[in-house]
C-alpha cells in the first residue's frame, strides 16, 4: 500500500507541475483533450513547447485537458486560485468559457487565448489560424477550378463543417464571401471533426438523393483533412447507380496523411485535393506568447498566423519546408 501510494504521489506530480521550485513562475496551458487526430498532435506540440520554454526560462508549467466546456471552467478556477502567472486558454466553446475567462483577467492573470475565439470578451491577447482567409482562398480555388462550368451553370457542392465553434464560422463566411455566386452548396453537415463521422454523412447523402442529384455534385468543401478523407473513404465506397462527377475535395490542415493521398487519389478516383496549412504545431506559438508573457513581454489584440495553399501542383515542394520539419521531424 506504502509502495502504490508513494507511485500515485510521483505519478501526480509529474502530470501537473514541472520542476520543484515553487518561487518560480507558472505558466498554465489548457486545452481540449485529444478527441481527433489534429487535437492530438496539438498536445503533444504544446507539451513539448511548454517543456522547452520552460527549461530554457527557468519557470514552471501546468498542463491541463479536459473533456467538456465545465471541466474546463474548473480547470481555470483551480489556475486562478493557485495564482499562476499567465493561462494559455484553448477554449472548447468560446461562449461556454466566458465567465471563466473573465474570472481570470479579473484575478489580473494575463491570459491567452488560442483557436477560438470568445465573443464579447477581450483577453490579453489572441492567437489563431487565419480561418478568414481560408475560406476566402478555398472559394477563390473552387471559381478557378470550375471556371468552364461556371460560365454556364450551376456547381453543387457539399460543406462539412467541423463543429458550431467560431472557426467553422470564419471559414464559412470566408468562402461566401468570394466563391462564385453560381456555386450552390447543396447540403451542410457537422462533423465534430471526425473522420467516420463524415464518412457515415457523405454515404448517407451518396445513397439517399436521386440519381441525377448525385450526379450533379462536383466538388467537397470540407474544413479538416481528417474529414476530407473520410469523404474519399465514402467515395471510394460507393457503389450505386450513379455516375460519380466529383472532381475535387478541399481540406485544412496540411496534413501527411491526407498529403501521400493525393497522387493515389488522383490516379484511381480522377479527383483533386486542395489543402489549407493550419498545423497542430502553430500551438507553439501561443505557448510561445505565455512564456514571454511571463519573461515580461507585452501582447495584445489579435494575432493571426498565415495559412498556405497545397495542392497536387506543390505538395512536394511543402514537404520539404521548414514547417514540415518542424511539424514531424521534431521529435513528436
Amino acid at each position: 500500500m506504502k509502495k502504490l501510494l508513494t507511485l500515485l504521489i510521483t505519478l501526480l506530480l509529474a502530470t501537473t507541475v514541472i520542476f520543484a521550485n515553487t518561487s518560480e513562475k507558472v505558466l498554465g496551458i489548457v486545452m481540449p483533450n485529444a478527441t481527433h487526430g489534429f487535437l492530438g498532435e496539438s498536445i503533444k506540440h504544446a507539451r513539448a513547447a511548454a517543456e522547452e520554454y520552460a527549461k530554457a526560462n527557468g519557470f514552471q508549467y501546468k498542463f491541463l485537458t479536459s473533456a467538456e466546456a465545465s471541466e474546463q471552467n474548473n480547470q481555470l478556477d483551480t489556475l486562478i486560485n493557485e495564482k499562476v502567472d499567465c493561462i494559455v486558454l484553448w477554449p472548447h466553446n468560446g461562449n461556454e468559457l466566458r465567465s471563466g475567462a473573465m474570472k481570470v483577467t479579473e484575478a489580473g492573470i494575463p491570459l491567452i487565448v488560442y483557436d477560438r475565439l470568445i465573443d464579447n470578451f477581450t483577453p490579453t491577447a489572441e492567437v489563431m489560424g487565419d480561418n478568414f482567409t481560408i475560406g476566402e482562398e478555398t472559394g477563390n480555388y473552387f471559381n478557378k477550378y470550375f471556371a468552364e462550368d461556371l460560365k454556364n451553370r450551376k456547381v453543387n457542392i457539399i460543406e462539412f463543417k467541423g463543429d458550431n465553434s467560431t472557426v467553422p464560422q470564419q471559414r464559412s463566411d470566408g468562402f461566401t464571401k468570394t466563391a462564385d455566386k453560381n456555386i450552390v452548396i447543396f447540403q451542410q453537415f457537422s462533423t465534430d471533426w471526425q473522420r467516420a463521422k463524415a464518412q457515415e454523412q457523405m454515404e448517407t447523402l451518396l445513397n439517399s438523393l436521386k440519381k441525377e442529384d448525385v450526379e450533379s455534385i462536383k466538388g467537397v468543401f470540407t474544413h479538416d483533412d481528417e474529414v476530407a478523407l473520410g469523404v474519399l473513404d465514402a467515395i471510394m465506397n460507393y457503389n450505386g447507380n450513379a455516375k460519380l462527377n466529383i472532381k475535387l475535395v478541399t481540406g485544412v490542415s496540411g496534413r501527411k496523411e491526407n498529403i501521400e493521398t493525393f497522387d493515389i487519389v488522383k490516379n484511381e478516383l480522377g479527383i483533386d485535393q486542395v489543402t489549407y496549412l493550419f498545423s497542430p504545431a502553430m500551438v507553439r506559438e501561443a505557448v510561445k506568447m505565455g512564456a514571454d508573457t511571463i519573461g515580461g513581454k507585452s501582447y495584445s489584440g489579435l494575432y493571426l498566423i498565415p495559412t498556405e495553399t497545397i495542392d497536387n501542383n506543390n505538395y512536394k515542394d511543402y514537404m520539404k519546408s521548414e514547417h514540415w520539419k518542424t511539424r514531424y521531424q521534431s521529435g513528436i
